[in-house]
């Protein structure tokens, strides 16, 4: 009797381990395409996000920035004071928190204020925040050192003399947008408090204001290997 190598249902071993290393060479490139698949998608999610987070740091710049000068109703110059300023990496913003009265005329030199009683006061006028100080004809930013009662000590002493009934207090919201180089962030404070991260991976931020035409551009580098570059154009509203 002649051995038939053939199986009774038609396939010869040597055919059945050629299917399956054909199988297993599919079923290979098929698992490499897909984790290619899956990188690509996640390098794509990640830069989505990148500009998303980048995107969401401009919108919040440009809602302080269409908030500088608001309230301060500046029809006369004040000395030593710009609602933005905008050098290299830094840019900070000024507007108006509250407006305060004062109680009794100013002499020029003088270095307190007494001021209307106010309960929100003593947790607003603290040392280190900034106000302006006007009437019709001029007006100048000063520093709060201390505030006891409804006194407030200030530095510098004052330029010019104020009377009470045609004077007001300014006190201002100051917000800072600056570049922590060591750590590449962009930062966020507002008046004494901490600096909080507005942008991470940021490897560069540059700002320009032109008071003439009231025209502030800010610019931004972010990404650690593949940079984008981002650009913010605007004319700050209170300012016209």
């Amino acid at each position: 009797m002649r051995l038939n190598l053939k199986l009774s249902s038609g396939f010869t071993i040597i055919e059945c381990l050629m299917s399956l290393s054909l199988s297993l060479v599919i079923l290979a490139s098929a698992t490499e395409i897909l984790i290619r698949a899956k990188k690509i998608l996640n390098k794509l999610n990640e830069e989505h996000e990148s500009i998303l987070l980048a995107v969401t740091a401009l919108e919040k710049m440009r809602e302080d920035l269409e908030k500088a000068g608001a309230g301060l109703n500046l029809e006369v110059e004040v000395k030593d004071f710009k609602p933005i300023e905008a050098k290299n990496s830094y840019l900070l913003i000024f507007s108006k928190e509250k407006t305060i009265k004062i109680q009794e005329n100013l002499a020029l030199g003088t270095n307190s204020i007494k001021v209307a009683p106010d309960s929100e006061l003593n947790s607003l006028l603290k040392k280190g925040r900034q106000i302006v100080i006007k009437n019709r004809q001029q007006g100048e930013m000063l520093t709060i050192i201390s505030f006891f009662g409804n006194t407030m000590t200030i530095s510098p002493a004052l330029t010019y003399a104020y009377d009470c009934s045609e004077s007001e207090i300014l006190v201002l919201e100051k917000v800072e947008i600056y570049l922590d180089e060591k750590q590449s962030i962009l930062r966020r404070k507002v008046n004494d408090g901490s600096g909080q991260p507005l942008l991470e991976e940021t490897q560069q931020f540059e700002t320009d204001y032109d008071q003439a035409k009231n025209l502030l551009s800010a610019k931004l580098i972010v990404g650690k290997t593949k940079e984008k570059a981002y650009d913010l154009v605007l004319f700050p509203k209170n300012l016209f």
